[in-house]
């Protein structure tokens, strides 16, 4: 069987793809890491065939770059990018990187286990375009990379000085990201954009750790 490393820090999607990993007859789960910082140490310790990489991830590294050097140490090892955030750069970071494919949590129309046996099968899967979703005045691709993962991380319920130690900035530089996205999007306070980002899926928060839920649901 194909070994697959998942590389996910959100519970519920990893949930998810842990299980449909564990319920396939091709692919068996050979580890599931919350960083892509230690992508490639797991990749050196043992077999890996196949990794669903998110492009946000814990650590200090985030999951386009770890791919990226995975590839140049491991080419025959199959790289799918899977994230939830519509940031404009991603995808062509991950062509350049040299990824195999890449699948959007929410918005693509494929499966992901379809997608995952295409790629093994060799082809390359590729939305034509970052998809755009409206949030208040503006799209989705209008913010920055870095306002996006801010974004994340207040949807998360993070305060300011928690995203600043995250993020390995300031408290001031989290609080000028801030305002510039509720000046884009006109929306009056963190509050009513975490409830209005979290609405449109445009990203998946975190789950609380203790929190369960049944993901066949």
């Amino acid at each position: 069987m194909k070994q697959v490393l998942i590389v996910e820090d959100q519970r519920m999607p990893r949930k998810y793809m842990e299980r449909m990993i564990s319920d396939s007859e091709k692919y068996a789960l050979a580890a599931s890491i919350s960083g892509a910082d230690v992508a490639l140490a797991y990749c050196k310790r043992q077999m890996i065939d196949l990794i669903l990489m998110d492009v946000c991830t814990a650590g200090n590294k985030d999951g386009i770059e770890a791919a990226a050097e995975i590839k140049v140490a491991f080419p025959n090892i199959k790289i799918i990018v899977v994230t939830s955030m519509v940031e404009v750069g991603f995808l062509e970071r991950a062509k350049a990187a040299k990824v195999d494919s890449f699948w959007y949590k929410d918005l693509s129309p494929e499966d992901l286990i379809d997608v995952i046996d295409r790629t093994m099968a060799g082809e390359h899967l590729f939305p034509h375009e970052t998809p755009q979703v409206k949030l208040g005045l503006v799209s989705s691709t209008d913010l920055t990379a870095k306002e996006i993962q801010v974004l994340r991380l207040v949807c998360d319920g993070l305060e300011y000085s928690e995203i600043a130690q995250t993020l390995s900035i300031t408290e001031r530089t989290v609080k000028y990201h801030v305002s510039n996205i509720l000046q884009k999007t006109g929306y009056a306070n963190k509050t009513r954009l975490a409830i209005a980002v979290t609405g449109k899926k445009f990203i998946i928060p975190s789950l609380p750790e203790d929190l369960d839920f049944d993901i066949t649901k």
